[in-house]
């Protein structure tokens, strides 16, 4: 493992946490009726989480070298807020993926630091998809 190839995949994360935060902003936006003003309640603070993680990414893959994307990961735009909770479930599971396999490469590279941010990003995000789990049984 190299440190190119743990740059690339930080700017895939970088790219796919701002693409959460926009995902969560438009959701936020459009959701109607009672359904979509828990989910404004819900889905509100963690746009800032996302933002936080992302700009973390930005600077570290500065720090290591890179160039960090401003380019965000589209996304699929539901209207039915169940079917925007099975969405955004389905992305924090492969986000959460994705961040262990990060986990790895930094553990490989030396770079223990980003080790465990990453681990703490994988426990947000894993609280995230768990949170989303029980308001999706409640919808059923």
């Amino acid at each position: 493992m190299d440190k190119q190839k743990l740059i690339e995949g930080l700017n895939e994360d970088l790219s796919k946490e701002l693409g959460a935060a926009i995902r969560y902003m438009y959701q936020t936006a459009i959701a109607e009726g009672f359904n979509g003003e828990e989910l404004r309640e819900i889905l509100r603070p963690d746009i800032n989480e996302e933002i936080a993680h992302a700009t973390y990414l930005m600077d570290k893959i500065y720090a290591l070298g890179g160039t960090p994307t401003t380019k965000p990961a589209d996304f699929e735009k539901h209207t039915n807020v169940k079917e925007m909770l099975e969405y955004d479930l389905k992305m924090e599971r492969e986000d959460i993926e994705n961040y262990k396999k990060r986990v790895e490469q930094a553990d490989a590279v030396g770079e223990v630091g980003l080790k465990v941010k990453l681990e703490d990003i994988i426990a947000e995000e894993t609280d995230h998809a768990e949170q989303i789990e029980r308001i999706l049984r409640g919808l059923k």
